[in-house]
């Protein structure tokens, strides 16, 4: 029997949960970057600026979800670090100025920073563990974050470490339920912009602070570069995916080993399908575009 791992609500909400603005080390004016996301269709924004939560209210139609970034220095010369998003389920206007020193090495360990910002009712984001340098068991040593940064455009404009692919099957094949998050950064400081290049779709019946976090915290959104993922799910012993027009899609499994289907030349994949061998303990789908684009589902967890 058919069944979706997408929930049954209503609509799909376009956002970029990390940005920087002037308020700290950005380029972009609070009030500019804002308009030019609603302008570029987004349905929701979180600015995200260094250790500091500001009170950012909507503007043309565009929903904020209060945030900010923090990190710790693993070591004086700062070639290693944790950086981390915190995103707040609470409306732009009720959200009152935050600011907080950041860490040194030595005050606080990674997982002190994430143990506080969970107990602070913030949705925690791993962001660009390859840029930070961090060692792959740094990274599955920890606990506490849901999410982490599959893609960064501004680290992979600044020096092509914006990918976490590894690190994220890595933290899975742990046993860790964590989403993949595609997004912006937006520092500006690239000769490449760093703005509109990764985002996520959000399934949700509204479109608030609340209610996007909500859907985030089940996992119900995709991640993308540009392809769109229509639906995917399980029919019986095999795993269903549809997208926008593709040249390639890779069903990633463990502890079994999942498959990669390629486009034929002149043809398109929008509908595919993968026989589960048994045994898996997830599946996630990547879908590449004919640019190269990449879109993300979320893995599915098996109950084995």
């Amino acid at each position: 029997m058919k069944h979706s791992f997408f929930s049954d609500k209503k609509y799909w909400f376009k956002g970029n949960t990390h940005a920087h603005t002037t308020r700290t080390d950005g380029t972009c004016p609070p009030d500019k970057q804002v308009q030019d996301y609603s302008e570029r269709g987004y349905d929701f924004l979180a600015i995200t600026d260094h250790n500091v939560v500001d009170s950012y209210q909507e503007k043309k139609g565009i929903c904020m979800l209060p945030g900010w970034e923090r990190d710790v220095r693993h070591n004086e010369e700062n070639t290693s670090c944790i950086h981390v998003i915190g995103l707040f389920p609470a409306d732009a206007c009720s959200m009152q100025v935050k600011e907080k020193p950041r860490y040194a090495c030595n005050e606080v360990t990674d997982q002190e920073l994430l143990d506080e910002m969970r107990e602070d009712g913030e949705f925690v984001i791993l962001a660009h563990p390859h840029w930070s340098r961090m060692l792959p068991e740094e990274v599955t040593k920890l606990d506490g974050f849901q999410a982490i940064e599959v893609f960064n455009a501004g680290c992979e404009c600044l020096m092509h470490a914006g990918r976490a692919d590894l690190y994220w099957d890595m933290l899975l094949q742990e046993g860790k339920r964590i989403y993949g998050i595609a997004c912006d950064d937006t520092h500006g400081k690239t000769e490449k912009s760093d703005r509109f290049a990764g985002w996520i779709m959000v399934h949700e019946d509204e479109c608030t602070a609340h209610s996007i976090i909500e859907a985030m915290t089940r996992g119900d959104f995709y991640a993308t570069q540009g392809p769109e993922i229509l639906d995917w799910g399980r029919d019986g012993n095999e795993v269903y995916f549809e997208c926008s027009p593709c040249a390639e899609v890779h069903f990633i499994t463990y502890p079994t080993r999942g498959t990669s289907i390629f486009a034929k030349d002149g043809e398109v994949l929008t509908k595919v399908r993968y026989t589960l061998k048994g045994g898996e303990k997830y599946v996630r789908v990547e879908c590449i575009d004919e640019k190269g684009k990449s879109g993300w589902t979320n893995p599915f967890f098996f109950n084995n």
